[in-house]
């Protein structure tokens, strides 16, 4: 079984401290499920029979979590592009770093359908969802204009099980992953080079 992540040499990458999650008892009626089918509601992760997130051919689990523009992005509707899915974190420097090429390769890649989409997991503090104000801090320190930066949180993205079904494996930050047109997965590292991603980017067009 190929693995999904491998860790690119001499780059830095951030470690997140661990977050106690807690789970809620509170039954979830069929009634708020719909409306949030409908409606597309910023829920994270959507875990399915037939999807994880551990292995290179995996299919990826749909997730939907708010943009910087308040609308809500459903990965499933992107179907038929080359996503890719960067972690990052506010506090990560690595991370703040990286952002900085977010949007040139959306640029450069937008017309062979090629989504480059940060999803920010923690804030300026660790273990913290990012706010409002944050994300749209990143918006504006990184120049972005067009490349998703999408509200993340630990207890809506990670997996806390550690089984890749209800959330994503990550050991540090920025982390990058790649699904295919087919919304399986293709690859995945952590840290970040612009030379790379484009990389990967040319050999899965």
């Amino acid at each position: 079984m190929k693995t999904l992540f491998f860790v690119l040499g001499l780059l830095l990458s951030c470690k997140p401290s661990k977050v106690k999650i807690t789970e809620t008892d509170e039954p979830i009626s069929t009634e708020e499920t719909a409306v949030e089918e409908v409606y597309l509601e910023p829920v994270g992760v959507i875990p399915a029979d037939d999807c994880q997130q551990i292995d290179i051919g995996d299919k990826a689990c749909n997730f939907r979590l708010a943009d910087q523009n308040a609308d809500t992005w459903d990965l499933y509707s992107h179907s038929g592009d080359l996503i890719i899915l960067d972690f990052s974190t506010v506090w990560c420097y690595p991370c703040q770093m990286a952002g900085y090429y977010a949007q040139s390769i959306q640029d450069d890649y937008s017309d062979d359908g090629v989504q480059f989409v940060t999803i920010l997991i923690d804030g300026a503090t660790s273990g913290v969802e990012p706010t409002e104000s944050e994300i749209d801090a990143w918006v504006s320190d990184h120049g972005i204009t067009s490349a998703p930066i999408l509200q993340g949180s630990r207890t809506k993205m990670l997996d806390p099980a550690g089984v890749g079904i209800e959330g994503y494996l990550l050991g540090a930050f920025p982390t990058y992953i790649y699904i295919g047109r087919d919304m399986k997965f293709i690859g995945g590292h952590v840290g970040f080079s612009d030379e790379y991603v484009r990389q990967q980017i040319e050999e899965n067009l």
